[in-house]
């Protein structure tokens, strides 16, 4: 498999922000220029070609910082102390500018680098979604959340991923992959290049599904388990003995390094927090010895520092 895809991490733990090497396994402190939001506070970190949008104290803020550099470029909130709302960080190629998104309310505002203010845009989404993230996946010109309908009446699918085209600036909702009813976790990746779902099955074992897209055009028409990770057509990770593991969080999935497949086990205060990557000749997961502690994780985003 060639080596595509990012082979670092940005770790928030309680004490502060880390940079994650998968490469060579180490875990480094990084200093900031700014400050984050408290423990008690919502956070969140988005990447988009080697740069970092974060929320800062009091979600008031917003900073734009390339890691390791001593300036960062400060962005005011649409709205003060909004702690649920939307958030996207990407790029349109047409337009050569960086480009966030915001959902508040049914309301779309976009703050474009360029033109370094917000304005309201795509007056209504349409959508009467909840979501699980504030924060989603770019790929391309594209940002993509996962959108839950469950809470809806009659709703045609209970999930569902909104995507906003930042070139185009104007939503579309896409088929979602469903293994089961059961309650699952999901989280979006990147994957050769395209939109990928990891879903965490803590009822059915605790498997985990990966999901790539089988397209028409650009239309996806239905979900399909990668070829590379199963050979079944409905198989799935089991990630420990489940006799002895009955319960874990899984606190954060992706895709990175040279397309593998890592996941953050979460202690949820009974032990560390454990950094997991799958690993096809055990046929399971096996822990990431990297040069430090996960302790205090809170979120975690891919960061390409190829750009």
């Amino acid at each position: 498999m060639s080596n595509q895809q990012s082979s670092h991490l940005i770790s928030l733990h309680k004490d502060g922000l880390y940079l994650l090497d998968l490469n060579e396994t180490t875990l480094s402190k990084l200093d900031l220029p700014f400050t984050l939001p408290a423990k008690t506070e919502p956070a969140c970190i988005l990447h988009c070609r080697g740069m970092m949008c974060l929320t800062l104290k009091d979600n008031n803020d917003l900073a734009i910082w390339k890691p390791g550099s001593d300036e960062f470029k400060r962005i005011p909130m649409v709205i003060r102390d909004q702690t649920t709302n939307l958030l996207g960080f990407g790029y349109d190629r047409i337009s050569d500018d960086y480009k966030i998104v915001t959902i508040i309310g049914f309301k779309t505002y976009i703050y474009a680098f360029k033109e370094s203010c917000w304005r309201e845009s795509v007056r209504e989404t349409s959508l009467h979604c909840k979501f699980k993230d504030r924060t989603g996946t770019v790929v391309d010109h594209c940002m993509y959340w996962i959108a839950d309908r469950s809470h809806t009446k009659n709703p045609r699918r209970k999930n569902t991923i909104l995507c906003f085209d930042f070139v185009k600036e104007e939503y579309q909702e896409l088929l979602s992959p469903m293994y089961a009813e059961s309650k699952f976790s999901s989280w979006l990746g990147v994957l050769r290049g395209e939109l990928c779902v990891i879903d965490h099955y803590p009822c059915l074992n605790n498997d985990i599904c990966l999901w790539r897209p089988q397209r028409e055009g650009k239309k996806i028409m239905h979900w399909n388990l990668d070829p590379w990770t199963v050979n079944e057509n409905v198989k799935a990770f089991n990630i420990f003995n489940v006799k002895r593991f009955k319960k874990f969080d899984v606190g954060f999935a992706c895709i990175a390094r040279n397309e593998e497949l890592f996941i953050v086990v979460k202690g949820n205060g009974k032990g560390e927090d454990k950094l997991m990557v799958y690993n096809e000749r055990e046929d399971g997961f096996i822990e990431v010895p990297i040069g430090g502690s996960l302790e205090g994780f809170r979120c975690m985003s891919i960061y390409d520092n190829r750009f």
